[in-house]
């Protein structure tokens, strides 16, 4: 390899270092190309993440507060049923009565990784380097997909953190 090829290699991984570490974690919102509502925003997608795998967004979480959650979710969809004294019951559906209670399109778990600043994220919620997300949307789903402001800050005020960017861990 000469000395050229080289050089240019070394600027290319460096360019790559420099906007791996300008990549931000923080949440913003732009108005919806797809709508003609101006009050419908829809989330920034971050740059492609270098390991190629998927971004998600949603909220660290532990299953407990989820289950928690699921509860008040049934009780607002069927204020006259009695909630099953099944604690499998509740584990199993959780994620579908947040998605009816809050309206979400999308509503469902994973693991991920950091990307940025952990300062936000319980530490009940880290296991081995991973978080279990509450995913609220990916970067692969279409944009009719996103959660609303609203629907992300009622979340927010529940769990007292905010919503985050993650790199998805796969499952092998």
């Amino acid at each position: 390899m000469s000395s050229t090829e080289n050089q240019l290699r070394e600027r290319s991984l460096r360019r790559l270092q420099i906007s791996e570490s300008q990549k931000s974690t923080e949440v913003q919102w732009m108005p919806s190309r797809y709508s003609s509502d101006v009050s419908q925003y829809v989330l920034v997608r971050p740059p492609r993440a270098p390991c190629g795998n998927r971004q998600l967004f949603g909220f660290p979480i532990i299953k407990k507060e989820l289950w928690n959650m699921g509860t008040i979710a049934f009780h607002h969809i069927q204020p006259d049923k009695t909630l099953p004294d099944n604690h499998s019951f509740l584990a199993m559906n959780s994620l579908t009565f947040l998605e009816l209670y809050l309206r979400l399109r999308v509503c469902t778990m994973a693991r991920g990784k950091v990307v940025g600043d952990s300062k936000t994220i319980p530490s009940e919620c880290v296991s081995s380097g991973e978080v279990l997300v509450l995913v609220l949307w990916r970067d692969t789903e279409p944009e009719a997909n996103c959660p609303t402001p609203s629907q992300v800050h009622s979340l927010e005020n529940k769990l007292g953190r905010p919503p985050g960017w993650w790199v998805e861990v796969p499952q092998f």
